[in-house]
């Protein structure tokens, strides 16, 4: 799949005869910004080798999910029994071995900035961890954005802080972008994937259903996405073609990508929904997630939503909202006088989830690199 960026990601300044050259990573490459720094900042320390290199991604990954993830436990949920049972889940999920490994280097950033908002760090570290999270993925910029001003309005509230967040969350995406700019001009975030996109996801999901011998389906069911495009959306160059020349079949696409998005959110989320939902029902929230939880609907609704116009959602696209999920509901579980329900619902939804996780986790092992895992 994409995991190809870590083959890509070079920091390199080199000496040329035409003069000096420094490589930078485009915006819209699989890697973003972000991943692609840290691969290649680890790839100038350590040189691996070119077979081991998807090896060395796949631990920078881990270790960035699973740190994360822990260190969000131990600040949010108070018992250590809830503790034990939220990182367990988490760490059986085996999200953190999809590729390609921005998606779940994204949700690590995003994890780290609610930690480091939670502990009250300065404003210059939590912004610029934003950032980063903005920057792994193109699709991720406006998120990273609206987080942005969900906390903006909150800190300007509770703190009267008129400044701080907006100055220094575009002063590191300024730093981020600038180089590519410079290097490459408009390229850097230009991009012709759209389309694309759409039609691989179209060939994915319509496919499999395809059972008689006439044009279409026999189309569908061929691997270039070119050859789908002109048979079954005539005419469509973009997106918006195939929009307003063929809007049925654009439903038809809607609908069935939001089916395959709820199977990818029970595959990944397994029963952890249900408490975190009865906590939000039930109001067990402790006042002091009330902005994390905003921070989370936010990231939510930016990051999940938009994908559906041109794919289904992923698992690995879940990954930005299943640790704090995870994370609140256990919080809200393990504060001192929870309901007694809630506590016994998270329980039993866990260990049936790691359960779960269990039984399929080799599976998932095996199959990251692609979909529908991937």
């Amino acid at each position: 799949m994409d995991q190809s960026f870590v083959t890509r990601a070079d920091l390199r300044l080199q000496h040329l005869p035409s003069g000096w050259v420094f490589h930078y990573p485009r915006f819209n490459w699989s890697g973003g910004v972000s991943a692609s720094l840290l691969i290649g900042l680890y790839k100038l320390i350590v040189s691996p080798s070119a077979e081991s290199l998807n090896w060395h991604a796949k631990g920078i990954t881990t270790l960035l999910f699973l740190l994360s993830s822990y260190f969000l436990c131990l600040q949010f949920i108070r018992q250590w029994i809830f503790q034990a049972l939220a990182f367990t889940v988490i760490a059986s999920s085996a999200l953190q071995f999809a590729e390609p490994s921005s998606d779940i280097i994204a949700a690590s950033f995003f994890a780290l900035f609610m930690l480091s908002v939670r502990l009250g760090w300065p404003r210059l570290i939590s912004s610029g961890l934003l950032a980063l999270f903005g920057v792994s993925k193109i699709q991720l910029l406006a998120c990273s954005l609206g987080v942005g001003a969900v906390w903006y309005w909150w800190d300007f509230r509770e703190n009267r802080m008129r400044w701080q967040v907006p100055f220094w969350t575009f002063f590191w995406l300024l730093l981020l972008m600038a180089p590519g700019f410079k290097l490459y001009g408009i390229d850097m975030i230009r991009t012709v994937k759209g389309l694309r996109t759409f039609a691989s996801s179209y060939v994915f999901m319509f496919s499999p259903h395809q059972f008689s011998t006439g044009l279409e389906p026999a189309v569908a069911s061929s691997l270039d996405w070119r050859e789908v495009m002109r048979s079954v959306f005539p005419g469509a160059r973009t997106i918006k073609d195939v929009v307003l020349r063929h809007p049925k079949k654009y439903l038809d696409f809607l609908l069935v990508s939001g089916s395959f998005g709820l199977f990818s959110i029970l595959q990944t989320m397994g029963l952890m929904l249900i408490p975190f939902f009865q906590a939000w029902r039930l109001a067990a929230f402790p006042a002091s997630t009330k902005l994390s939880l905003r921070l989370l609907g936010a990231a939510a609704s930016l990051s999940l939503l938009p994908p559906l116009l041109l794919r289904f959602i992923s698992p690995r696209y879940l990954a930005v909202v299943f640790i704090p999920i995870v994370v609140l509901a256990a919080a809200a579980s393990s504060v001192s006088g929870s309901p007694k329900s809630l506590r016994i619902t998270f329980i039993v939804c866990s260990v049936l989830t790691f359960l779960l996780n269990a039984l399929l986790f080799q599976g998932r092992l095996i199959t990251s690199p692609s979909m529908p895992f991937g």
